[in-house]
């Protein structure tokens, strides 16, 4: 496929995110966070980040040189303390299917995976206690 082909398509892809994540904002964020002190806000600042990447690249004439962790990317992660691979998709909460990996990106894993940068260490805040993962590949996800 024609890189350029890639990139519109991708395009389209971040106009419907940026729907999809003014829904969440709007409607059913109180639906998917309990209200805890902070967390709410937390969540509003994260995807108002998130909304201004989108923006940000839907004003470059093509694809970026930087791969973040996106809205229905497949991402490749290694745990750096065993070498272990894993991969998940970033997901709207209504999407979510633990058993394929599709991970919500209000979940607390997905919310630290939003936007992690490739090749970055980053220190994940899971139930199973803190672990050390590197993002080691990053795919859209097209339809």
């Amino acid at each position: 496929m024609n890189h350029s082909v890639e990139w519109e398509t991708q395009i389209q892809n971040y106009d419907k995110q940026l729907v999809t994540i003014e829904e969440l904002r709007s409607k059913q964020l109180e639906k998917y966070i309990l209200k805890q002190s902070g967390l709410t806000k937390e969540m509003e600042q994260l995807l108002d980040r998130y909304m201004q990447e989108i923006k940000r690249r839907l004003t470059l004439l093509k694809a970026p040189e930087e791969q973040l962790v996106m809205l229905n990317t497949i991402i490749e992660i290694e745990y750096v303390d065993d070498g272990f691979i894993d991969t998940y998709s970033i997901v709207a909460p209504e999407e979510i299917d633990p058993e394929q990996g599709k991970i919500s990106l209000l979940s607390p894993v997905g919310s630290q995976l939003l936007l992690a940068p490739l090749h970055e260490q980053i220190e994940l805040s899971t139930p199973a206690g803190k672990m050390t993962i590197r993002v080691i590949s990053i795919k859209p996800q097209l339809a």
